[in-house]
């Protein structure tokens, strides 16, 4: 009996597998998605309302791409009438004045729209916050939110509008290689296709155990944290007056967004994770994490209450050594497509890396397709 080969399965359906299985469906390539959880769970990295978005990067690469995935996002918005994202701006504080200008350096040689403040400067373009004396900043105007959930459910309602069947609470215990074709055997059956991606989150190394030879990485677990506004709530509206905030310390990295997720409460998590096996997460994070977060709120934010989060959430992040995506074929299988290893600042970009994906499964060159920092044979090196 003649085998069913699938043009295209897709291993886990997060933000990544749900955007390349929107543009294969929309290429006619009939994916098949797989996803081990029920639908709209909250065990990896794409559940929750918001995200940030920005073109501010450290890395050049980024940039380009993240002009892609605007222009993506906002056709999707259309298709679909569903909000995905809110360009309030995001503001970059820093204590090194090296640091911000590193951003705005990049920024300006792409084009993006910033403008740089200091002292009692950024105070008085946003009063709530407090970043006076010894503080500097750039304002990356695009910035903004995007609207996690809203997100999801956009691309995955418009890859089953083209075509795609998302097979959900279905786990992935073996791929099989063939000659002929990629076999995947779940807990409900054996599937064939001509092409495989892999977009398992923080299960990547479990899905692919030989993965870290090319790129290492790790599922690590942040404490995504709320403090409820005690005064002045206007001022925290997006819609207004406030932006998204990346924040710089010597010692600390921390980032906030407006009451997106839960009303009058603003998100403000320091970017610290704890290495985790996916399949046995924490049930909180160290509280040392939280101190540190409330110290700065107490200090620089006082319309908010500092002394303790109102609400935590987890949330997993897969890390990379470098702390640059691995998106690709696998090295020792051509058929099998991978993006993985988002550190943490990959959902932005999904939209971009699913069209990369459902290209190289079309016969694009890889090499024009994705950059060589992204690429599963690049030189390994330390954290950017």
């Amino acid at each position: 009996m003649a085998k069913n080969i699938h043009d295209v399965l897709i291993l886990g359906a997060g933000i990544m597998g749900s955007c390349t299985a929107y543009h294969s469906a929309r290429a006619s390539l009939r994916p098949l998605v797989f996803e081990q959880f029920a639908k709209g769970h909250a065990n990896g990295s794409s559940h929750g309302q918001s995200r940030i978005i920005r073109y501010s990067h450290g890395d050049g690469t980024y940039l380009p791409i993240m002009k892609e995935s605007y222009g993506l996002w906002d056709e999707l918005e259309k298709a679909t009438g569903e909000r995905l994202i809110n360009k309030c701006g995001l503001l970059r504080v820093s204590t090194s004045e090296v640091i911000v200008k590193k951003y705005a350096k990049i920024l300006g040689e792409y084009g993006a729209k910033h403008y740089l403040l200091k002292g009692d400067e950024i105070h008085k373009a946003f009063p709530h916050f407090h970043y006076r004396d010894g503080w500097f900043g750039v304002v990356d105007v695009e910035g903004g939110i995007i609207f996690a959930e809203n997100c999801m459910k956009a691309a995955q309602m418009e890859a089953v509008r083209h075509g795609a069947v998302f097979n959900f609470e279905e786990k992935v215990e073996e791929i099989q290689r063939e000659t002929d074709c990629v076999n995947v055997v779940t807990n409900k059956g054996v599937y064939s296709c001509k092409n495989l991606v892999v977009t398992a989150g923080g299960w990547l190394n479990k899905v692919l155990p030989g993965f870290n030879t090319f790129v290492h990485t790790q599922a690590e677990q942040i404490g995504t944290l709320y403090w409820t506004i005690k005064s002045n709530n206007e001022q925290f509206d997006a819609d207004k007056n406030c932006p998204v905030v990346v924040i710089e310390e010597e010692d600390a990295k921390m980032f906030m967004l407006p009451p997106v997720d839960y009303p009058n409460q603003i998100k403000l998590c320091l970017d610290e994770c704890v290495p985790i096996d996916p399949d046995h997460p924490l049930d909180k994070m160290p509280e040392a994490m939280q101190e540190v977060v409330g110290r700065h709120i107490s200090k620089y934010i006082p319309d908010v209450d500092g002394s303790k989060p109102s609400k935590i959430d987890l949330c997993v992040y897969t890390m990379t050594n470098d702390s640059h995506y691995a998106i690709g074929k696998y090295p020792t299988d051509p058929r099998i497509l991978v993006a993985g290893g988002f550190s943490g600042s990959g959902f932005k970009l999904a939209i971009s890396v699913g069209r990369m994906l459902t290209d190289i499964a079309q016969g694009a060159d890889e090499r024009a397709t994705v950059p060589e920092l992204f690429s599963l044979t690049r030189k390994r090196a330390g954290k950017h």
